[in-house]
């Protein structure tokens, strides 16, 4: 898996306007209340490829074959969500962000990891500081890693279809800590 990795960088005009991203764009967090006064006017500006509903960003770069790794460092973060979308899964509102809208993404939510499956999977094992992702295009599918304990967390088999890119996604809504690219 690591031959497949690629270095992955997160894109601007897909944020949420609550997200704050990091000038090399690899580290993404919520901005604070204070910081939310600077950024009203962001919320009225709308775009095909921009989340305004759930917290998330997307990668820069999609991918249509082959295989790919990256790791995300969510060490002391409470509440994220990783993993891979379609180009053509909605992203306005609050839709449901699971496999059958074309999002393949682990969560931690209230302390809890689970695979956003429809319905959602729900998964007994410790929550990772070093979350693995690798997307294998030709296999159909998304696996999820615990990168420091190198322990398999989650498998999805994805149908992405034959003509559009899958992208890197994720999301917080931690304001004190970093969801970081590694």
């Amino acid at each position: 898996m690591t031959k497949s990795t690629v270095k992955i960088t997160l894109d601007p005009k897909t944020a949420n306007p609550t997200l704050k991203i990091s000038a090399d764009g690899r580290r993404v967090r919520s901005i604070t209340f204070e910081e939310s006064k600077e950024k009203r006017h962001a919320w009225f500006q709308r775009a095909p490829h921009k989340y305004d509903g759930w917290f998330c960003i997307q990668g820069t770069e999609g991918f249509s074959s082959g295989s790919h790794y990256w790791e995300v460092d969510v060490r002391g973060c409470s509440d994220w969500r990783i993993g891979v979308v379609k180009e053509s899964a909605p992203r306005h509102g609050f839709t449901k962000l699971t496999t059958s809208s074309g999002y393949w993404t682990l969560r931690l939510q209230l302390g809890r990891l689970i695979a956003l499956t429809d319905p959602i999977t729900k998964l007994n094992q410790p929550i990772p500081r070093r979350v693995g992702v690798y997307l294998d295009m030709e296999g159909r599918q998304v696996r999820f890693f615990d990168a420091k304990q190198r322990r398999h967390i989650y498998t999805f088999q994805a149908d992405f279809g034959n003509s559009e890119k899958i992208y890197p996604v994720l999301g917080t809504v931690d304001t004190n800590r970093e969801v970081v690219i590694v």
